[in-house]
């Protein structure tokens, strides 16, 4: 899908009014086949055909015609946008400002020029945002050859002190970009990187005793991010929701969260509901939800859409474990409203636990019915292949349970070759030996084991309990033991 096409379908209905009011206002000689061709991609979305369209709004074939007007749309669809934007975004503002002021600079018109990055400098002081203070610091320099009322010392002096504490955010931010692009892809079902971890902990330490950045808020946030990240993906749930409980009270004490670092306190209040569910803390996990759900609404609802699949994965994995029924009833009720259409992540979501849910409910068909759909799905092809291998090992283990032995069998072979080399790696043990006794019952297809297939079916358990099963899709040894009796 191209940019202008992504753009579109991600407008929300206030982006939309907002760029037909925009465009309105512009006064052409000839008919508006710019809002022909937004209204088309608008409505048919996934569906839009280039081909259809060029032919509909050109019916010469004039492709050249064709794509001047698409880049017309896309400058226009911008412009709308950044003015939309522009006064509710902090880093939006800042950089509208420093724009404002290299206009003003390139006309030679530095005092008006200085006005606007000052305004710059003030703002970006107040959210802590020092990446873009370097920048506006070293305009100053620049902006002291000009007008004498700009003493370069104090700039210089201010951009030093400044690029300490950009020194150690970008250290963190790196790795915490790492980190979390790792979480995303495993839906957190993924084998951890250990490198990555040790290289978090030691920035961590590193610089959590350097005086200079150790009161900056926006230090003492990142630092809460990176200390949950890394419980997170040690699976330390006890950990995580001591350490968060604590210091999530004490950063809403110091009034520490704003609209600048919102996602922060959204990030911190998901760990916390995931942590206390982990720890079979159900009402405190749904507690911690609802007020999770409130914060969604702060700041006339900024970054709702994105966590909005964070609170209801809140909703349905306590459901799930007190009252199977109404996480069930939410899925289909998300999956009939369309809100998989919105991302393909949320579809997948939402087939995943369906599947999950309905095993638990022993409804193999509808079971095997949400995964293979699932598995069709360009958001499953994405996924890490970690996650995609234990879902096909959930997949055998309905279809034992369904006794489609044959189909059982294709399977098989064909998950051992498309994870061959996976299969071989010291984190995926537990599902190379989860395999071998899939394929031994799976022979045996008698109603009690054979003894040497139950001491395997022992062995197994006994070794897989002294190992985390956060990341299986469906628990392996409960299932396990209960096929032993």
């Amino acid at each position: 899908m191209e940019i202008i096409n992504q753009i579109v379908e991600s407008m929300s209905k206030e982006d939309i009014r907002h760029y037909k009011l925009y465009a309105s206002r512009m006064n052409y000689a000839h008919d508006r086949k710019d809002q022909e061709l937004f209204n088309m991609m608008r409505l048919q979305g996934k569906d839009f055909e280039e081909a259809k369209a060029l032919h509909k709004l050109y019916r010469s074939g004039d492709k050249n015609a064709y794509y001047r007007l698409k880049n017309r749309l896309l400058s226009h669809l911008n412009k709308s946008l950044l003015l939309q934007h522009m006064d509710h975004d902090e880093s939006i503002s800042i950089l509208a400002l420093l724009s404002l002021y290299m206009f003003h600079a390139s006309r030679q018109n530095f005092e008006v020029a200085r006005y606007y990055l000052a305004r710059a400098e003030r703002r970006a002081l107040a959210i802590e945002y020092v990446e873009l203070l370097d920048i506006i610091y070293s305009e100053f320099i620049k902006l002291s050859n000009e007008i004498i009322q700009v003493n370069p010392e104090i700039y210089i002096a201010k951009r030093k002190a400044n690029n300490d504490k950009l020194y150690v955010l970008r250290e963190i931010d790196q790795v915490l970009a790492a980190v979390s692009y790792r979480l995303k892809l495993g839906q957190n079902y993924a084998s951890s990187n250990t490198s990555i971890l040790r290289l978090l902990e030691k920035t961590i330490r590193d610089f959590s005793k350097d005086k200079k950045v150790a009161g900056s808020k926006t230090f003492r946030l990142k630092v809460a991010s990176a200390v949950s990240r890394i419980l997170l993906q040690k699976h330390d749930y006890t950990g995580l929701e001591n350490y968060l409980t604590g210091t999530f009270k004490k950063l809403v004490q110091q009034k520490a969260f704003n609209k600048s670092n919102h996602e922060i306190k959204l990030q911190l209040l998901t760990y916390l509901v995931n942590s206390l569910f982990k720890n079979k803390k159900y009402r405190e996990s749904l507690q911690y939800a609802t007020q999770l759900h409130q914060s969604m609404i702060e700041y006339d609802h900024l970054l709702y859409d994105k966590y909005l699949i964070f609170y209801y994965n809140a909703l349905v994995i306590n459901y799930s474990a007190t009252a199977i029924d109404k996480a069930i009833d939410l899925l289909e009720k998300l999956k009939a409203e369309g809100l998989g259409r919105k991302n393909q992540f949320y579809e997948f979501f939402i087939y995943l636990n369906l599947g999950i849910c309905y095993f638990e409910k022993k409804d193999f068909d509808r079971a095997i019915k949400h995964l293979i759909k699932m598995s069709l799905m360009d958001s499953y092809r994405k996924s890490d292949k970690s996650l995609q291998l234990k879902i096909g090992i959930a997949e055998l283990m309905i279809r034992f349970e369904l006794q489609e032995f044959d189909t059982m069998e294709y399977r098989m072979k064909q998950l051992r070759k498309d994870f061959r080399p996976l299969l071989l790696e010291p984190e995926q043990q537990r599902e190379a030996a989860m395999l071998e006794l899939l394929q031994d019952m799976m022979h045996s297809r008698s109603t009690l084991p054979d003894p040497k297939l139950q001491d395997k079916m022992k062995k197994f358990v006994r070794i897989s309990q002294q190992q985390s099963d956060d990341t299986d899709v469906i628990k392996y040894v409960p299932w396990v033991s209960e096929k032993m009796r």
